[in-house]
């Protein structure tokens, strides 16, 4: 049986990795991703989910000077999380990117008028204590 790559924007959780802590309940963490589709993804925002208060806090993406606002198919890139609420064991992340289904990398207006379309979000789990992503 012939398995293909999703021809929609697809992205996979790689690694977690502690950056520094802000104090004893918010630390700042790096997060890889791999486009795992056939087009390019443009980020959007990555969202903490805070249950108790129905919120999607804002976190990221910081990104590095090297590093683009898109990740092409089969390539990864590291960001920052920010503020990222470490009171739980348990950290569920929200990741909105939209799909670029055009030969070529997107243009700094593409990147612009992204979030104009529709978006994907991909919903994913880090257990802190076991150092593993549900997905």
């Amino acid at each position: 049986m012939l398995h293909s790559l999703p021809a929609h924007p697809s992205v996979k959780a790689l690694s977690m990795r502690f950056v520094n802590s802000q104090n004893s309940t918010i630390s700042d963490w790096n997060m890889t991703l791999i486009d795992n589709s056939t087009m390019t993804a443009i980020m959007g925002i990555v969202c903490q989910a805070n249950r108790s208060s129905n919120n999607c806090n804002e976190i990221g993406p910081i990104y590095y000077t090297s590093t683009p606002f898109y990740i092409e198919p089969g390539q990864a890139m590291t960001f920052e999380l920010t503020g990222v609420n470490t009171t739980t064991q348990l950290w569920e992340f929200h990741i909105t990117f939209y799909g670029w289904p055009h030969d070529g990398v997107p243009s700094n207006e593409a990147i612009n008028l992204a979030s104009a379309s529709a978006p994907t979000i991909e919903w994913l789990f880090y257990n802190s204590t076991s150092n593993s992503i549900i997905q």
